[in-house]
């Protein structure tokens, strides 16, 4: 069996062990809250909450860095066996560093009051809106590609 293969099913437990732990953790949170009498895991006091989820959200962190391990394992070692393909993987980190830099000079920098009293700073709302155009950018080529797409299979290109 490829490497490449056992690192998908790997991938795949640890997606699902992730689900099945966001279950357990969630739970444990609905049950605090019954139990105590309130409706929102924010009125818990800390010291019931923080036992019965730290340890979860250690071992959600644990997998979260191993899937990331196990994913750029799998990029760098099928670009080992394709040089070809770096090419075109590094046009396309290029393209979305344009898509981004775009969005970052198109984005306005205010300071923002939230809704907590504190203060997003304007170079943190510059980062949102570059995200936000980044992200209505990205959405627009797709969505264009899907189009264009179509039209050529109607056409019959």
């Amino acid at each position: 069996m490829k490497i490449s293969k056992i690192l998908t099913y790997v991938v795949l437990a640890v997606g699902i062990l992730g689900g099945v732990l966001w279950f357990v953790m969630s739970n444990t949170i609905g049950n605090l809250e019954a139990e105590n009498g309130v409706t929102d895991a924010r009125d818990l006091p800390l010291e019931l909450v923080e036992p019965a989820v730290s340890p979860l959200y250690f071992l959600t962190w644990a997998i979260f860095i191993l899937v990331i391990i196990a994913t750029l394992v799998s990029v760098f070692s099928t670009l080992a066996k394709n040089p070809g393909g770096l090419k075109n993987t590094l046009i396309g980190i290029v393209a979305f560093l344009i898509v981004v830099g775009i969005g970052y000079v198109l984005a306005d920098g205010v300071e923002t009051p939230m809704k907590d009293g504190e203060v997003l700073s304007a170079g943190g709302s510059k980062m949102v809106g570059a995200g936000l155009y980044a992200f209505y950018f990205l959405a627009a080529i797709a969505v264009g590609m899907m189009f264009l797409s179509g039209i050529r299979k109607l056409i019959g290109k």
